[in-house]
């Protein structure tokens, strides 16, 4: 039943992604191994966006772990569990669930024992900023456990990096780029039974930064994203860019080009036959988005909603106006209208 629910959703998310995104790249997605125990380590910009976009798109069937206070919504609980997502706790979820973290760390310790695979996010919170923070001790707490319980295995790492053009808006693009994975076992010294944690930070903080478009803390971090987002820059291949900002010189601004009428045109078409779904988010929805990182969550599980039930109501009424065949003409060219819009605006 798990594995059903399991593809089902899935299925819908991807399916809901491919009508979302103007543009979903997976790069290297090769490197990683399906033969053994891995730790996929992403940066983390787009709150629930990045967790389910692996979810949907990547091979395997990988469990993750998410922030706790996700799973408070029943409906989201129930998504996120069929998805093989577990909480993690955090110091601000309250000093007393620290204690059920240990539990999450013999369980992750055991899913290696398997041979599974198992994402987090070691930074530990999210930011819209294109930089990768500090990471924290939680996912080498999980690689100690997991040698105290079986000291012959090897956990590998593979740095993911999430890559957006511009995260918080609609349509938008989105790249998973896959680093080259690495052995943790070295970092392990049997005679002393213990994880050498500042070197495997130093080298996975190193390893998700080139995967990632990543200004460093040492330069102008606001002109940097002005600058790059002037000059149009492909933020989806992380590379190039930050060979970019290894070489220290600032682009040079470019001059504002003349934008088409025809896309403020587009746009207000587009909000206006699907109105039943525009206004209750523009006006109800969108107000109860708690913080910035969490706009395109938001955004994405509403349209994930809201748009089969407002073509389901539309066909409904017109069959009261209009032959069936008719009916599904204009609901099928209101579809890929919108799904024109998505990919082409």
């Amino acid at each position: 039943m798990r594995t059903v629910l399991y593809l089902a959703f899935k299925g819908i998310i991807r399916t809901g992604f491919q009508c979302y995104y103007k543009e979903i790249r997976m790069t290297h997605m090769e490197r990683v191994p399906l033969d053994r125990a891995v730790m996929l380590l992403p940066n983390h910009q787009n709150a629930l966006m990045d967790p389910l976009l692996y979810a949907a798109l990547a091979k395997g069937k990988p469990y993750f772990l998410t922030r706790s206070d996700v799973f408070e919504n029943r409906m989201l609980k129930w998504i996120f569990q069929g998805l093989r997502m577990m909480p993690i706790y955090r110091l601000r979820d309250g000093r007393e669930t620290l204690s059920k973290n240990q539990e999450v760390f013999e369980r992750c310790a055991h899913l290696f024992s398997r041979g599974e695979q198992l994402l987090l996010f070691p930074e530990a919170n999210h930011n819209l900023r294109r930089q990768v923070r500090p990471l924290s001790k939680g996912y080498t707490r999980i690689i100690a456990q997991s040698y105290e319980n079986n000291p012959e295995q090897d956990i590998t790492i593979v740095p993911v990096g999430m890559n957006y053009q511009s995260a918080a808006q609609f349509p938008d693009r989105v790249a998973l780029y896959f680093g080259q994975p690495f052995p943790t076992r070295m970092y392990w010294s049997d005679p002393n039974q213990e994880l050498d944690f500042g070197p495997l930070r130093d080298r996975t903080h190193e390893a998700i930064a080139q995967v990632t478009t990543h200004i460093p803390t040492d330069v102008d971090y606001e002109l940097w994203e002005q600058r790059l987002e002037e000059n149009n820059t492909d933020f989806l291949d992380p590379v190039p860019v930050n060979a970019l900002i290894g070489k220290g010189v600032l682009p040079e601004p470019k001059p504002l080009q003349k934008t088409c009428w025809l896309g403020p045109i587009w746009d207000v078409w587009f909000r206006a036959v699907n109105a039943p779904v525009w206004l209750p988010w523009h006006y109800i929805v969108r107000k109860k988005v708690p913080e910035p990182e969490f706009a395109s969550t938001f955004r994405f599980l509403y349209c994930l909603l809201a748009f089969p039930v407002f073509y389901l109501l539309l066909t409904g009424c017109l069959l009261f106006l209009l032959p069936p065949a008719g009916v599904l003409s204009i609901v099928l060219l209101l579809f890929l209208h919108n799904l024109a819009y998505v990919k082409f605006r």
